[in-house]
């Protein structure tokens, strides 16, 4: 069985790259998106079991990029380091993680939403 897919879009170089490793090192498969335009081809291209996406992008709305990959099947995560854009709105559809995220917090939301990684 293969790894499950996860589609993680940050715009931060150095929260994407701790947060791949940490879930690459738990067996998921990760494909990180640094804009919006990017998220949107992965979305096209791949089937994710899980979306982590950033609330705020350079080049747009990382609730918008949530809500499509929610009605493509896939469970979704939204992080923001605003705590004001955490009450109310699309957001309450999505679990939200406040910034800054440490590894083990991630991993957990992870497994809470999709389960462990089935690995091959």
């Amino acid at each position: 069985m293969a790894a499950k897919r996860i589609l993680l879009v940050e715009d931060e170089a150095g929260i994407s790259d701790f947060m791949e490793i940490a879930l690459r090192g738990e067996g998921y498969e990760v494909d990180v998106a640094p804009t919006a335009s990017r998220a949107w081809a992965c979305l096209d291209a791949h089937t994710y079991a899980l979306v982590i996406c950033d609330w705020r992008l350079p080049d747009g709305d990382g609730t918008l990029i949530a809500d499509a990959a929610a009605q493509l099947g896939a469970k979704t995560l939204l992080m923001s380091g605003y705590l004001f854009q955490m009450a109310g709105g699309r957001a309450e559809a999505h679990e939200t993680l406040m910034k800054p995220v440490r590894p083990r917090e991630i991993v957990a939301a992870v497994q809470r939403s999709i389960g462990a990684a089935a690995l091959t």
